[in-house]
Order: structure tokens, then C-alpha cells, then sequence
């Protein structure tokens, strides 16, 4: 009941202590420089406004700096186009209360059929209309100061940032994510398979193509560490596949290979029962453990075949 309500809530995964530190530092540096120049442009009722839409890009850039949202197109076109939607709201539109809602909802609209998603637009536009004189007089150039000129601030202190640390390449296509290992069941899927399946699923996902690559050979691994969990092959011994008729096999272990990955573990065997009795082949672990559905005895293993 209690991790339905979890899942319900959306509780977000832990993540070590080492990012949580990262992400809190490359922050502070981002928005000081960014408090900085605002202030600097525009009076403190104006920086007052202005300022949260980069604070939320701030949270984009360094603590989910991987998100399709963070990408650097996301933040400076989001922003900028939706800075462009915003001051033509306040600059046509008189009514606050009509202006507001609609430079919004026209960003968001704006930002999805450029493909820069990025939430934070959405206060970028907002300011626009709500930020007072200060920002009314700025006109379009709001677009350009401070808006632009704090993604890229942003953006600098982001890819000079982030890259200090292995983990967190920014941007994310500079990541380059380690090999799990050999998974029977993925390594036939490539990146264009996950990102015509994204396409087709019609969703806004933030993650990204190798992203999802990723966490797919993971929980392939941690499904094959489940299988092997408590099943111990043993050199010499002999295993079934209990499968019925024709299908039906005996394997023996000759010897087991071992090595530091232990996706490379390899069995080499001969088939003593059954299908292509007489054989000798090799295989993965894995693959050996999946095939396998118990171990057998010598003598059961010819009663077995004589019944068949």
C-alpha cells in the first residue's frame, strides 16, 4: 500500500551524495553570475521578475543536466522564444489578466513546435507581462538583456561546470555510457530503435535516446543477476532444459571459463541426452542458466531417457 502510494505520488529515486553536492555548488555559481548581471540591467523590482524563470533553468541545467529538457537548445531557444511571445503579449494585449494566461500558453505551444520544451519559458514569458515598468521599458530587448544574455551564462558556467565531472558531460551527447555487458535480450535493440519507439509512443519524454538505452541493458542485467541468483554450475555436473519430446536435452559441463566480466563467463559442454546428443558447444553463463531448469544425477538422467 505504501509504495503504491509512492508510485502514485511520483517519488523521486535517491541519487548518492556526491551529485546532490555537485548540483548545489554548479547552481550557486550559475545564478550569482546571473543575480548579477540582472541587477545590473534592470532596476530590483525587474530582477525580482525576471530572475526565478532562470532559477528553474538552473535546477534543469544541474540537477537533471541530462534531461531533454536541459538540453542547450531547450534553454536558449525556450527561453528566447518564449521572451519573444511574452513582450508581444505585454506590448498588444492591455488587459493583464488576458495578457498573462495567453503569453503562457502561446510559449508552450511555441516551444513545442520548435522542439525546445523547456518549463522555465513559461515564467521567461510570464515576467514579460508581470514584471512591472522596469521591464515594460525594456521592450524587445528584453529578449536579448538579460534574457539571452543569462542562458548564456547559464550555459557556459554549465558545460564548464558539469564537464569536471565524468558522470554528469554536458551536454549529454558528449556522455558516453559504459557497456553493461553481453544481454541476450537487448543487444539486438539499437538507437534508432529507441528513438523510433519514442516517436511512435507520442510522449514528452526527458531522457534521452542513450538514456533509455541504458536503463534498458540494466534492467536487462539485473533480470539475468536474478535467473543466476542461487543457481551454481558446477564443472562435470549435468543439467536439463525440461523441456517435452523432441526438444527435450541433457547437457554435461566440460569446464567453466571465468573472467573479471562476468558478462564474458562462458560454459563449454556436451550434449549426452537427447536433442543433438553427441555435440560439444560453448555459451554464456547466462545463457546456460536461462536454458537450464535443473540439475540432474547421472542415474536420473538415464531413467529419464528411458522413459522417453
Amino acid at each position: 500500500m505504501f509504495q503504491s502510494v509512492l508510485r502514485f505520488c511520483g517519488f523521486q529515486s535517491n541519487v548518492v551524495t556526491s551529485e546532490k553536492l555537485v548540483a548545489t555548488l554548479g547552481s550557486l555559481v550559475a545564478i550569482s553570475l546571473c543575480l548579477c548581471v540582472t541587477a545590473f540591467i534592470t532596476d530590483t523590482t525587474g530582477t525580482m521578475a525576471i530572475l526565478p524563470s532562470m532559477g528553474a533553468s538552473t535546477v534543469l541545467l544541474f540537477a537533471v543536466p541530462h534531461g531533454q529538457l536541459s538540453t542547450p537548445w531547450a534553454v536558449l531557444a525556450g527561453n528566447v522564444f518564449s521572451a519573444i511571445v511574452g513582450v508581444t503579449c505585454a506590448q498588444y494585449i492591455d488587459n493583464i489578466y488576458i495578457a498573462a494566461p495567453l503569453a503562457v500558453a502561446v510559449a508552450i505551444f511555441v516551444m513545442h513546435l520548435s522542439h525546445c520544451l523547456h518549463p522555465p519559458g513559461g515564467a521567461t514569458a510570464l515576467a514579460a507581462v508581470i514584471g512591472g515598468t522596469s521591464v515594460h521599458q525594456l521592450g524587445y530587448w528584453y529578449v536579448i538583456t538579460p534574457t539571452l544574455i543569462n542562458c548564456l551564462i547559464l550555459l557556459s558556467v554549465a558545460i564548464a561546470f558539469n564537464n569536471l565531472f565524468s558522470w554528469r558531460r554536458y551536454p549529454q551527447h558528449l556522455m558516453r555510457y559504459q557497456e553493461v555487458g553481453y544481454h541476450p535480450d537487448t543487444r539486438r535493440i539499437e538507437m534508432r530503435h529507441i528513438h523510433e519507439a519514442i516517436a511512435r509512443s507520442e510522449l514528452v519524454i526527458d531522457a534521452s535516446d542513450k538514456q533509455i538505452k541504458h536503463i534498458v541493458d540494466l534492467a536487462d542485467a539485473i533480470l539475468h543477476e536474478e535467473l543466476s541468483a542461487g543457481f551454481k554450475l558446477e564443472s562435470g555436473a549435468f543439467y536439463t532444459n525440461g523441456k517435452p519430446g523432441r526438444l527435450w536435452s541433457v547437457r554435461q559441463i566440460l569446464e567453466l571459463h571465468t573472467d573479471t566480466n562476468s558478462a564474458k563467463h562462458l560454459v563449454i559442454y556436451r550434449v549426452v541426452e537427447g536433442d543433438k546428443k553427441g555435440e560439444s558447444d560453448y555459451c554464456s553463463m547466462q545463457e546456460f542458466v536461462e536454458w537450464s531448469s535443473s540439475k540432474m544425477q547421472p542415474k536420473k538422467v538415464q531413467q529419464e531417457n528411458s522413459a522417453r
